[in-house]
């Protein structure tokens, strides 16, 4: 059945939602109710500034800035071009962001692009919003949680024998799938320790971040630098290489959003919304550049190239010796990742929880429901099953570069569609309240971003001799986005909705 779904309007009580409807939208299935009350169950409000901002720099800084800059450096030819594709990535999240500011505060209801699409685009009826929902849950979130904790793995690998093991990648695996399940054991039977750990583990990384700053500016003044004697030689022209960095640069970047999908548990969303997703994200911006500049100051260029995922490891090492660098300081990337896991795993649940509320998942009633340790546990269960998947089905060898680029491509997809929706209701629905409104410009540089990473992926590269085709990543995301659809027709035009 067709159960209406009401956008509130938010009023100056501190950004908590009135029942004033403003716009009232069609969804198909229902929310999950309180046996006692007969109302929607809700999440308790546990985050607040500082904590929201805590998932949000937690989220962002994970495997990407700790193993990725050799494959960047790998795809664009130059230690100059790595440092400008970083800064670039930089700008284009701000402006991401930015837009995602506007449609949270707007919409201040969990679900992310779940809810902007739904409202955007009502017809035809759920498909975009059901689209999303299946593709980030079985493509976007799951990929991007594989691949850190197979770096997690790698990490702690590296602490145990004190050098990269290319040949133990089964064994970093296996420590991937442990950490996943730790992870969803913390979400779901600990929720407050979980937010707990996850600040302290912000913590880590932040520091980790800084004290790779610290070492990179004390290198440079005491020998100089070592990786931009001529910085710009070699560059790539091919628009693919651009891609492939961009792909990896956004996936470090990413998490920005991450209070978007959970806002129903923030605090005060209309003014800690922005305030934690700019400023986490701008904390973690100037901290990503100036550690990759760090690593060229320490390391030269075929140092950085040869270090694979490991590039951190090889960092300190090189920077403080056998000890510390092979040692100590490969355990605290360990746990710096093992918090982005725990981070992204709490986004990844909360996107299911409200897709099954809505109705668009099947057995509904029983992936929307909330435990009495006050978490969505059956959500976690299927988001760490599906993340254990992805990390133990790829190929090895190339296996990290393709959940990254697997991943994305989804990703920008449904930003540049959820920005063009944010355009669409700034004309379809005036009467809601924008306690934030996005810059034109930013609007516009999202929406140029995704058609580019939507598009040059099937350009061919000047060089394909790898043992994944270029294509196999983008092509196997845009299936399942069809595949999406088909199942859509099936379950809300069919069946009339998952659940009668």
């Amino acid at each position: 059945v067709d159960i209406p779904l009401t956008v509130h309007r938010v009023i100056a009580d501190g950004g908590r939602r009135s029942s004033i409807s403003s716009v009232t939208f069609s969804a198909t299935g229902s929310d999950i109710l309180d046996e006692e009350t007969a109302e929607p169950a809700e999440l308790e409000r546990t985050l607040g500034l500082w904590s929201g901002m805590a998932i949000v720099v937690g989220t962002i800084i994970g495997s990407g800035i700790f193993s990725t800059p050799s494959l960047i450096l790998a795809a664009v030819g130059s230690v100059g071009m790595s440092m400008v594709v970083w800064v670039l990535g930089a700008v284009v999240s701000v402006c991401a962001c930015v837009a995602y500011m506007e449609l949270g505060t707007m919409l201040p209801r969990s679900g992310g692009e779940k809810e902007y699409l739904q409202a955007a685009f009502p017809r035809p009826r759920a498909l975009l919003p059901f689209v999303f929902c299946l593709s980030s849950l079985a493509v976007g979130s799951p990929s991007g949680l594989a691949a850190d904790s197979a770096v997690t793995g790698t990490y702690f690998m590296y602490a145990a024998t004190g050098r990269t093991v290319e040949h133990s990648e089964w064994a970093q695996r296996a420590i991937g799938v442990a950490v996943a399940l730790f992870c969803t054991l913390m979400h779901g039977f600990f929720v407050r320790a979980a937010i707990r750990l996850q600040s302290v583990l912000t913590v880590v990384k932040v520091l980790l971040l800084v004290l790779i700053v610290t070492v990179g500016f004390g290198v440079g003044i005491k020998r100089g630098t070592r990786g931009f004697g001529d910085a710009f030689a070699g560059t790539s022209t091919h628009p693919s290489a651009y891609v492939s960095a961009l792909f990896k640069v956004f996936f470090a970047y990413s998490g920005y959003t991450a209070l978007n999908y959970s806002i129903d548990e923030l605090r005060n969303p209309v003014r800690n919304l922005p305030r934690a997703a700019l400023g986490g994200l701008l904390i973690t911006a100037t901290l990503y550049v100036l550690s990759n500049a760090a690593y060229f100051v320490v390391l030269d260029e075929a140092a950085v190239r040869n270090a694979s995922t490991a590039v951190a490891g090889v960092f300190f090492t090189e920077a403080f010796g056998a000890l510390w660098g092979q040692r100590v300081v490969p355990l605290l990337i360990g746990l710096a990742t093992l918090g982005n896991v725990m981070c992204g795993m709490f986004s990844a649940s909360r996107v299911l929880f409200e897709a099954a509320r809505e109705g668009y998942l099947p057995w509904s009633r029983v992936l929307g429901s909330i435990s009495r340790f006050q978490s969505p546990l059956v959500a976690l269960a299927v988001s760490c099953t599906l993340t254990i998947v992805y990390i133990v089905t790829p190929p090895a060898g190339e296996a990290y570069a393709f959940l990254i680029d697997i991943g994305g491509y989804p990703v920008w997809l449904f930003y540049g569609l959820a920005v063009v929706g944010l355009l669409i209701m700034r004309r379809s629905h005036r009467d809601l309240v924008r306690p934030f409104r996005a810059w034109h410009v930013a609007n516009g540089v999202t929406i140029a971003t995704a058609v580019f990473m939507c598009v040059v992926p099937f350009v061919k590269p000047e060089s394909d001799d790898g043992e994944i085709p270029y294509w196999a990543a983008p092509l196997a995301a845009l299936a399942f986005i069809l595949l999406s659809c088909v199942l859509w027709y099936v379950q809300v035009v069919i069946r009339r909705g998952p659940e009668r």
